[in-house]
C-alpha cells in the first residue's frame, strides 16, 4: 500500500604499512591525513566556487567544516563566518590539487561555535564574487530533527530528483553510506584501468547535491566504488581530498569517525575493510576498527542522553536482493557488538534497491515489523539496505531465498525470513527523531519515500 507525504514534493606501495600510507606516509597518490599536502595558490583569473558542502567537526554542537571547489588554483582563498546576518571570524583555509583534475578543493573548519545556532558564510577569492550561505550547529540538547539516509547515488536524473526531494523535506543532515558519485565504475575490482575513470565527476556530483549540502551537512562514509585505481594504496584519496570528516575515527582511517546529534549517536564504518564480497581493502585496519567500535558504543550506551545509535556503511549485512545480497564479513566481526550494544538502526547500500529487515538477534527476526509498525528497539536492530538514491535500480529482490557471501568469496544459500519490507524503486529514507519525555519513550520514525514522494515503507523505532 502507499499514500502521500505530508509534504509536498517537486517535481605498488613502498614497504610500509597501508593504515600508515592513509595516515600520512610518502607517496604522490596517498593522502596524508596528519601532515595535509598544501596548495600554494598563485593568482588567477576569476573562477566563482561551486560544489559547497558541509560536514560536522569532532563536536557536531561547536565545529563545522565549509568545503568548496574552484576550477583552478586562485590567490587568497578565503572563509568567513559569523552570527546569522553578521560576519567577522575569519578561517583558515586548507586547499589542495587531486589527481587527473586542475579542480582545486578548499576545506575550512570552524570551531568554538554556539550549539543551535545559526551562522553566516561567505567565500572569496581575488577577482571572483563571493558566495554565501547559512547553516546551523547541532542542538545543545534533544529535540526533534530530521536526518536523510541514502546511499548509490551517482549522477543522473534520479539523484537530481532526489536532491530536490531532500531539499523538500528539509533534513537537518544528510547520512551517506557511500558509492557516491561513480567517479571510478570499476567498483574497487580494478577492471577496466583508466577507462573505468572520469574523475570530473565528483565536481559534478559536488554541484548536483550542493542546493542541500551547503545548508546542512552531508556526512559521508565510502563503498567500494569509493576505492579508486591509482588513487593512493587504498584508493581513498580521491575522497579524502573532497571531504574533511570528524578526527575521531580509528587511527589510520580518516573514512572512520563518529557523531552526536541531539539524542542520536551516528557511527560511520569502512565497510571495506570487513568485506568478503569485494576484498580489495578487506583486513587493512587489523581488528583495530573492531576495538574503536567497541570502545565508542560502550562509551555512547552510558550516555543519558544518547537514546538511539545509527552505524551506517555502504555493505550489505543483510538484503535478500540477488546482486550483492548479504556480507558474511560485515557480519561476522559487527553483528555480535551490534547485539551486545544494541544497535537501533543500520544503514547500508550497495544493492540498489529499498529494503528493510524485522529487528534481528543474531541473525533472527525477534519481533515482526510489517509496514505501519511500531517496534521497541531494545529488542533487536534493524538493518536497513537505503541504495536506491540514483544507479539503475536492481531488478530482483524480496526473494524468500537468497545467498550470504563468505570468506573467499563463496557464496552460501539462506533463507531470509528477516526480510520485512522490500521496494525495487529509487527511494529516500528519512528518519524523524522526537526525544523522549515524562511516560512517552522517545521515537525514531522512518519513512522511505519514491522520487515521487509516495510513501513506500513507514516504521517506528521506540526506546524508553
Amino acid at each position: 500500500m502507499t499514500d502521500t507525504p505530508a509534504a509536498p514534493v517537486p517535481a605498488a606501495p613502498p614497504a610500509t604499512s597501508r593504515r600508515h600510507l592513509l595516515a600520512g606516509g610518502a607517496g604522490a597518490g596517498v593522502l596524508a591525513a596528519a601532515s595535509p599536502v598544501l596548495w600554494v595558490p598563485p593568482a588567477s583569473a576569476a573562477a566563482r566556487a561551486s560544489g559547497v558542502h558541509l560536514v560536522y567537526g569532532d563536536n557536531a554542537r561547536t565545529a563545522m567544516t565549509v568545503s568548496w571547489s574552484t576550477p583552478r588554483s586562485v590567490d587568497r582563498p578565503r572563509l568567513e563566518i559569523g552570527p546569522d546576518r553578521g560576519l567577522g571570524q575569519r578561517v583558515p583555509v586548507n586547499s589542495r590539487s587531486t589527481k587527473d583534475l586542475r579542480t582545486v578543493y578548499h576545506h575550512g573548519k570552524v570551531e568554538g561555535l554556539q550549539p543551535g545556532t545559526r551562522y553566516r558564510y561567505r567565500i572569496t577569492h581575488r577577482g571572483a564574487g563571493a558566495t554565501t550561505g547559512t547553516f546551523t550547529t547541532a542542538p545543545a540538547r534533544a529535540e526533534r530533527f530530521r536526518f536523510a539516509a541514502f546511499g548509490d547515488m551517482g549522477v543522473n536524473a534520479a539523484a537530481a530528483a532526489h536532491v530536490r526531494l531532500i531539499d523538500a523535506m528539509k533534513p537537518d543532515l544528510s547520512f551517506v553510506v557511500g558509492d557516491l558519485c561513480y567517479a571510478d565504475s570499476s567498483g574497487g575490482t580494478g577492471v577496466g584501468g583508466p577507462d573505468t575513470q572520469d574523475f570530473r565527476t565528483w565536481d559534478r556530483w559536488l554541484r548536483q547535491i550542493e542546493s542541500s549540502a551547503s545548508r546542512v551537512p552531508w556526512m559521508t562514509t565510502v563503498g567500494n566504488h569509493e576505492m579508486e585505481t591509482g588513487n593512493g594504496e587504498l584508493g581513498y584519496a580521491g575522497y579524502l581530498d573532497r571531504f574533511r570528516n570528524p578526527r575521531n575515527g580509528v587511527k589510520g582511517a580518516p573514512v572512520t569517525y563518529s557523531f552526536v546529534y541531539g539524542n542520536v549517536a551516528f557511527i560511520a564504518l569502512d565497510g571495506n575493510d570487513a568485506s568478503f564480497e569485494i576484498a580489495r581493502n578487506e583486513g587493512y585496519l587489523g581488528a583495530d576498527q573492531d576495538a574503536w567500535l567497541k570502545r565508542r558504543l560502550r562509551r555512547l550506551r552510558k550516555r543519558d542522553d544518547i537514546d538511539f545509535i545509527v552505524v551506517g556503511f555502504h555493505n550489505c549485512m543483510y538484503c535478500t536482493n540477488l546482486v550483492h545480497a548479504s556480507d558474511g564479513g560485515n557480519r561476522t566481526r559487527w553483528e555480535p557488538l551490534f547485539d551486545r550494544y544494541s544497535v537501533d538502526l543500520v544503514v547500508n547500500g550497495h544493492n540498489h534497491c529499498y529494503e528493510r529487515t524485522h529487528p534481528l538477534r543474531a541473525g533472527d527476526p525477534v519481533v515482526e515489523a510489517r509496514r505501519g509498525a511500531v517496534v521497541d528497539s531494545r529488542q533487536g536492530t534493524t538493518y536497513l539496505t537505503a541504495g536506491g538514491a540514483g544507479q539503475a535500480v536492481y531488478p530482483t529482490s524480496g526473494s524468500p531465498l537468497s545467498y550470504v557471501t563468505m570468506d573467499g568469496g563463496i557464496r552460501v544459500p539462506e533463507t531470509t525470513l528477516w526480510s520485512a519490507v522490500t521496494d525495487n524503486q529509487h527511494s529516500i529514507g528519512f528518519v524523524d527523531v522526537v526525544p523522549r519525555r515524562p511516560g512517552r519513550p522517545a521515537r525514531m520514525k522512518l519513512t522511505a519515500l519514491a522520487t515521487d514522494g509516495t510513501v513506500i515503507d513507514r516504521v517506528t523505532l521506540t526506546r524508553g
